[in-house]
């Protein structure tokens, strides 16, 4: 009762609290109280508002795809050191985005990935490329510097499923005859899809709801929730900021409750796989 108490205090209320100013009207620039449905008329009947739900969603989705493409290998990787010393090392550089000022890490890639950034400047070199790219103040690099910051979310749920597998399947497999990839199909990623799925359901929430990185290398032209949020919080639009919010809560409340749905089938389809 006292830890339901202090949630019911300290979450619900304010909580409710917040969706009351969904139904207050803007009029003139002034905040006028009632019960109105005028803000969710006009965030559903605006094209504007549908592009950032729609490019929220772009955003998460891509993060999340690519930080799986990247993050199982680089997580089978650091799990095939054998050396626990060398192995601490790689993880620490890993996780080395989370210690640093997102403020200071996103201008550190607008350094990177500017026109005349170590980026561009290394794609010309090589012969890559003819010129510099367009790589911030767009999609791109929200993406590029999004996935930096939450790949390891993804790499250590999937190094915590590579520690749970058992060496003796893949030893009984080898000595069967199976060759590497076939042991990979049959015993290593049937048995670790759980941790992709447990790490899609931290990184895909975590990139809908990213502000400073789309706010500073998108240069305001990717438009996602987070921001409009901020930006009509500025023009003390506060119905709409609160429709906002509550679109970006369904959103990511959808998209956990999905996600662990499939995290839970693979598990139970690891635990058919081990028996």
């Amino acid at each position: 009762m006292p830890s339901v108490a202090v949630v019911a205090v300290l979450f619900v209320y304010p909580l409710l609290h917040f969706f009351r100013f969904s139904f207050d009207t803007l009029h003139e620039g002034r905040l006028i109280r009632g019960f109105s449905l005028d803000a969710y008329r006009a965030f559903a009947g605006d094209a504007y508002y549908w592009l950032n739900v729609w490019t929220t969603l772009k955003l998460a989705a891509v993060v999340t795809l690519v930080c799986m493409v990247v993050g199982y290998p680089l997580a089978y990787a650091i799990w095939s050191v054998r050396s626990p010393r060398a192995r601490r090392w790689v993880s620490l550089a890993v996780m080395s985005p989370l210690v640093v000022s997102v403020v200071v890490r996103a201008y550190g890639w607008i350094v990177l990935l500017g026109r005349q950034g170590a980026v561009n400047y290394a794609l010309q070199h090589a012969g890559l490329t003819h010129g510099p790219l367009p790589l911030i103040n767009n999609f791109t690099g929200v993406a590029i510097a999004t996935v930096h910051v939450l790949l390891p979310f993804m790499v250590f749920p999937l190094l915590g499923a590579l520690d749970r597998v058992d060496p003796a399947l893949k030893e009984a497999a080898a000595d069967l005859g199976a060759p590497r990839w076939r042991i990979f199909q049959t015993v290593t990623w049937p048995l670790t899809a759980h941790g992709l799925a447990a790490g899609a359901q931290l990184v895909f929430p975590l990139a809908l709801s990213a502000y400073v990185t789309p706010q500073l290398l998108g240069g305001g032209r990717v438009l996602v929730l987070s921001t409009l949020i901020y930006q009509t919080t500025i023009d003390v639009n506060w119905p709409i900021a609160t429709v906002a919010s509550i679109a970006l809560l369904m959103l990511t409340t959808g998209a956990i409750l999905i996600l662990l749905q499939i995290t839970r089938r693979s598990g139970r389809a690891r635990g058919l796989q081990v028996q």
